[in-house]
């Protein structure tokens, strides 16, 4: 029997699962294995036709559904990709604009409408125009309506992720790392989550550096370094590195691993061309580095 391929018709399934309040077993109950549920949802197994039927008459909606999504979801990604690169280029002023601009025409899907609203609420904090206890408010009012009726993991990372950020950008701390711990406790069910999860642990972990709370971060550190090799992911690896030997310093820990530790730091950011991080080693810690 044909079958679907779409990757988005995973992230449908689980949206309408959890809007019905069902478990993937649940779900399953009749159809087919709960393991097969978990695949489809993650992204690793295509559904059939007659799966997807199936499927689509417990949920009680048209399988035209998770088809239409799919163009919904290239449509979203795109302008996600546009205001992500230009928030990146601190382009807060065009974002602010822009998204103002079609929140006031109202003329796309209440999906599109979160996602605006997201980069709204961002810009208008970075523009100085609301503070940051009323930007996070708006920013949880988005993760409620994520974590429900539009359920999607990686928004709701993004969501709490920028308000530990805003939360530790203004010096509060514990509650940064109170969303931080909540953060952790969401289900990474995939490698492309487990991503997501790295960044989260070293973010983290700076907000327990700068609490002077070096054994609890290096817990974390520790974390992420192996999350990276794990999954293969050299993106924040030198950064966390350089974190575990900055903290093992502090800690006046073993001199043979703070020096091994620099040194790996030291070479990733050579291989990968992150001078400025290179720079720091260079200016300040360049006699930890073995020849």
């Amino acid at each position: 029997m044909d079958q679907f391929t779409s990757p988005q018709i995973g992230l449908a399934l689980r949206r309408l699962r959890k809007k019905h309040n069902l478990t993937q077993k649940d779900l399953a109950n009749g159809i087919c294995s709960q393991a097969e549920i978990s695949k489809i949802e993650s992204g690793t197994h295509s559904p059939t036709v007659d799966l997807l039927f199936a499927l689509s008459r417990r949920l009680q909606v048209p399988i035209t559904v998770f088809l239409d999504r799919t163009e919904q979801y290239d449509s979203l990604r795109t302008i996600d990709d546009s205001l992500l690169m230009k928030f990146r280029n601190q382009k807060h002023e065009e974002i602010y604009n822009e998204t103002r601009h079609f929140l006031e025409t109202s003329q796309f899907t209440e999906e599109a409408s979160l996602l605006y609203k997201y980069y709204f609420h961002l810009s208008s904090y970075r523009l100085n125009k609301i503070d940051f206890r009323t930007c996070i408010v708006e920013l949880q009012k988005l993760s409620d309506l994520y974590s429900t009726a539009y359920y999607s993991p990686k928004m709701l990372i993004r969501l709490k992720s920028a308000i530990a950020t805003m939360y530790y950008e203004n010096k509060s701390f514990k509650r940064g790392i109170s969303v931080y711990q909540e953060l952790l406790n969401l289900n990474f069910d995939n490698d492309e989550l487990m991503i997501d999860r790295i960044r989260i642990l070293y973010n983290f972990s700076k907000i327990l550096l700068d609490m002077d709370q070096i054994s609890e971060a290096l817990i974390y550190i520790e974390e992420g370094i192996h999350d990276s090799l794990r999954f293969k992911d050299m993106s924040l690896l030198g950064q966390l590195l350089f974190q575990k030997a900055s903290s093992l310093e502090l800690q006046q820990g073993d001199l043979k691993e703070i020096k091994e530790t620099y040194t790996k730091a030291y070479l990733l950011f050579d291989l990968l061309g992150m001078n400025e991080y290179k720079d720091i080693i260079t200016s300040s810690k360049m006699h930890y580095i073995k020849n």
